[in-house]
C-alpha cells in the first residue's frame, strides 16, 4: 500500500462537548454536568461506576468504539447473563446500568432513567437509540421506558423477562417484599389496586408495536418464576394483534431456580440481533449491493460444515485488524464449521497484480467458497491515469474465478482514501470503484463501498478523516472497527436470505475485450537472457526495503545499460512484475520486432523501498504467440538496474 495523505477539505476535528450537545438536542446551560466516576475492571474493558440521584450506575466503555458509539442499555442484573454484552462490548459497544430494580418500573423509576438516559449521552456522547436489555423484574422498567419513549429505542432484548405485576411479584411464594415495594413504588393502597393497575407491560404495547421496536426474547418453558404464558408468550400475543412480533429462543426445560435460570442460548445470534438494530448509521442507505448473494458460500458453511475463505488485497488487507474479525465472525457464526481462511494480501498491490497472481495465490489452494478482494486503494494511487487496466484487471480476475469454480462467491470491498472521498463530497464516483463496479454488476458480485460510508459518516459529523484515519489509508484501530461495523453488516444480510445455492452463470460477453481472464505467471527461466541480464535465484537488493515475497525469490536481474531479454509467450498481454526501487531503470520493450517504446519503473515510493510493481507492457495482442524484448536504458544516468520477480502472462 502506498503512503497517501491527503487532507478533506474544510473538515474540522469535532469538539466532544459540542457533539454531545447536538446529540442531546439540548443547549450547553441544560446538559447535565458530568459525574466523577471510579475506574475498575469488566472482562478486560473500563468500567466507569458512578452514583446518580443516589443510585448507583455504570458505564462499560469499549476498547475501541464503533461508529457514532451505539451502546446496550441493562436494566437489571448487569452480571447474570453478561456473555450477550461481553460479545458486544468486544464489537464496540458501551454498556450502560442504573440500578433502579427494586423500583419495579414505577413512574419515579422512569424519571430517575430519563436522568441516566441524559447524563451518559452527554458525559460520553453515546447514540441517540440505545438497545435496552432486561432480565427478569428489569423487564418491567424497560417495557415502560420503551411505551414511554418509543423514539429512543432501537430494539428489545430480553432474558425472560417480567411483563406483568400480577404474574410477578403476585403469584409468585416469597415475594411478599417486592408486593410491599411495587405498592410503595407505585402508591398503592391495597394489593387490590396492585392487582387492578393497566399500565403493565403487556399492556403498553401499542406505543412499542406502532413503533416498530424489534424485540428478541430468551424463555424457558418450565420457568415458574416467570411463566412464559404470562410474560413473553402473551405479549407475543398481543403484539400479534397489533400487527408486530417478536423473536424467541426457547429453552425447552431447566433444573436450574425453577426453571428460571439455564445457559444462555444464542449469544452470538442474540448480539448480532441488538448490532443489527443499534448500529449507528448516518441515513437511511445501505452501502452493499448483494445482487446474486452469497447462498453457496453460506450452504457450504452451514450444511457441509466446510468453507474456504480468500481475502486478496493490499496493505490493509495484509496487516492485522478488520480481517482477524471478520475470521472471528465466521467462526462464531457457524461454529461447527472447519475454516481454511487464506491471507493473499500483499502490500502495495492493486487490480493489476491480483488478476495475474490468481492463480498462485488463490486457485492453487483447491476451490473457494468465498473471495474479499479490493484494490480501489491502490489503483487510485497506483495507475490513476489508467481506468481501462483497473477495467481489464479486475473482469479478468472475476471471469478466471468464475471460469475456475462457478459456485464462488466474491465480495468486492471498496476502502477508503482521502482523494476518493474528495470526490465523493464533490459528488464524483472515483474512477477505481467505477471501474470495479462494472465488473461486479456484470457478473453478478457483491460489493460493499467502504468509501461512500466513510464519506457519509464525516459528512454526519461522526468524526473525520484525520481524526478517524489519521489522515492516511492504513486505518488505526478505530478504522478497522468500522470496517468491520460495516462487513459484518453486510454478511448479516447476505446469510438472511432465502436464495438457494446455484453456480454463478458466467456471460458470454465481456465487459472488456481486451480483459486480462487468463492471466497468470509465466516461467522465468525460458526467458532469453543477454547482455547483462542475469537469472539470479535468490534476489535481495544491497539497500532499501523489500516486501515478503520479493525478495530472496528468483528474478531476472540488470545493472547496467543495453541488458536485454527475450521472452516468448501465447496471449494476449505481457507485463512484468518488479521490485522496483532507487535504481529501477526506464525500460525499452518491443512486441515481435516492433518499435521500441519506454516506461519508467521507478515508483514515488521506491526511493527507500523496493516496491512490488505490476506493468502492463501491451494488451489488445492478437491471440498466439508473441516476443517481447526487454531492455534497459541508461535515460535516467543513475538509475539503469531492472528486477524482474514475474512475467505476466495473459
Amino acid at each position: 500500500m502506498n503512503w497517501i495523505t491527503p487532507l478533506i477539505t474544510a473538515t474540522l476535528l469535532i469538539n466532544s462537548a459540542s457533539l454531545a450537545q447536538e446529540l442531546a438536542g439540548n443547549d450547553q446551560e441544560s446538559m447535565p454536568a458530568a459525574v466523577d466516576t471510579k475506574i475498575s475492571d469488566w472482562h478486560g474493558y473500563k468500567k466507569h461506576s458512578f452514583r446518580l440521584a443516589e443510585h448507583p450506575a455504570f458505564i462499560v466503555s469499549p476498547k475501541v468504539p464503533a461508529p457514532g458509539n451505539p451502546w446496550v442499555w441493562r436494566t437489571s442484573f448487569p452480571d447474570f447473563h453478561s456473555e450477550v454484552d461481553q460479545e458486544l462490548v468486544y464489537n464496540g459497544y458501551h454498556i450502560g446500568f442504573i440500578d433502579v430494580v427494586k423500583m419495579l418500573g414505577s413512574e419515579s423509576s422512569l424519571d430517575i432513567m430519563d436522568q441516566f438516559y441524559d447524563q451518559v449521552r452527554s458525559q460520553w456522547n453515546l447514540s441517540e437509540r440505545p438497545a435496552l436489555e432486561p432480565c427478569s423484574r428489569g423487564g418491567l422498567h424497560a417495557y415502560r421506558y420503551a411505551a414511554r419513549h418509543p423514539n429512543r429505542i432501537a430494539c428489545i432484548l430480553g432474558d425472560v423477562p417480567v411483563m406483568d405485576l400480577k404474574s410477578w411479584p403476585m403469584n409468585w411464594p416469597g415475594s411478599k417484599p417486592q408486593i410491599t415495594e411495587a405498592m410503595e413504588h407505585y402508591g398503592f393502597n391495597t394489593v387490590a389496586d396492585l392487582k387492578s393497575f393497566k399500565s403493565n407491560p403487556i399492556d403498553v404495547l401499542a406505543q412499542i408495536a406502532k413503533a416498530k421496536i424489534p424485540i428478541r426474547h430468551a424463555i424457558c418453558l418450565n420457568d415458574k418464576v416467570v411463566p412464559p404464558e404470562q410474560n413473553t408468550l402473551e405479549a407475543q400475543r398481543r403484539l400479534k394483534k397489533l400487527g408486530h412480533d417478536m423473536e424467541l429462543v426457547v429453552v425447552q426445560h431447566s433444573n436450574k431456580a425453577n426453571g428460571h435460570h439455564f445457559k444462555m442460548p444464542e449469544v452470538f445470534e442474540s448480539a448480532r440481533f441488538v448490532m443489527q438494530h443499534a448500529n449507528v448509521m448516518p441515513g437511511d442507505t445501505e452501502y452493499f449491493e448483494l445482487r446474486n448473494g452469497l447462498a453457496n458460500s453460506m450452504k457450504a458453511f452451514r450444511t457441509e460444515k466446510r468453507g474456504r475463505i480468500v481475502f486478496l488485497g493490499g496493505s490493509i488487507t495484509y496487516g492485522k485488524g478488520w480481517r482477524d474479525d471478520l475470521m472471528r465472525y465466521f467462526e462464531k457464526r457457524f461454529p461447527d464449521t472447519q475454516f481454511d481462511f487464506i491471507a493473499a494480501g500483499i502490500p502495495s498491490i492493486g487490480s493489476n497484480g491480483h488478476a495475474f497472481r490468481l492463480q498462485r495465490d488463490v486457485l492453487s489452494n483447491g476451490p473457494v467458497d468465498l473471495l474479499f478482494v479490493e484494490a480501489a486503494v491502490n489503483d487510485g494511487s497506483n495507475i490513476p491515469q489508467h481506468p481501462e487496466i483497473m477495467r481489464r484487471s479486475m473482469e479478468g480476475l472475476v471471469r478466471h474465478m468464475r471460469t475456475v469454480n462457478p459456485m464462488t462467491d466474491i465480495v468486492h470491498m471498496h476502502f477508503a482514501m482521502g482523494s476518493h472521498l474528495d470526490q465523493y463530497h464533490a459528488g464524483q464516483v472515483p474512477v477505481p470503484i467505477a471501474e470495479h463496479e462494472k465488473a461486479a454488476a456484470h457478473y453478478g458480485c457483491t460489493t460493499l463501498n467502504i468509501t461512500q460510508e466513510v464519506s457519509d459518516r464525516i459528512k454526519a459529523g461522526e468524526f473525520t478523516w484525520k481524526s478517524g484515519f489519521r489522515s492516511n489509508v492504513h486505518p488505526p484501530p478505530f478504522g478497522h472497527r468500522v470496517y468491520t461495523n460495516s462487513m459484518t453488516r453486510m454478511l448479516d444480510s447476505a446469510f438472511k436470505t432465502t436464495n438457494s445455492a446455484k453456480p454463478h452463470s458466467v456471460p458470454s460477453a465481456l465487459v472488456d475485450a481486451r480483459s486480462y481472464t487468463k492471466g497468470h505467471f509465466g516461467d522465468l527461466e525460458k526467458a532469453i537472457l543477454s547482455d547483462g541480464f542475469t537469472y539470479v535465484k535468490s534476489w535481495k537488493p544491497t539497500r532499501g526495503g523489500t516486501r515478503a515475497g520479493f525478495v530472496n525469490v528468483p528474478a531476472l536481474v540488470a545493472s547496467t545499460p543495453q541488458a536485454q531479454f527475450r521472452y516468448t509467450f501465447e496471449g494476449t498481454a505481457i507485463g512484468l512484475f518488479l521490485a522496483a526501487g532507487y535504481d529501477s531503470c526506464i525500460l525499452q520493450f518491443s512486441i515481435d520486432g516492433g518499435d521500441f517504446k519506454q516506461v519508467d519503473s521507478l515508483t514515488r515510493w521506491s526511493m527507500g523501498l523496493h516496491l512490488p510493481w505490476p506493468l502492463i507492457l501491451a494488451d489488445g495482442l492478437d491471440p498466439g504467440t508473441h516476443t517481447v524484448t526487454v531492455q534497459t536504458t541508461a535515460e535516467a544516468k543513475t538509475r539503469t538496474a531492472l528486477h524482474v520477480i514475474h512475467i505476466l502472462e495473459n
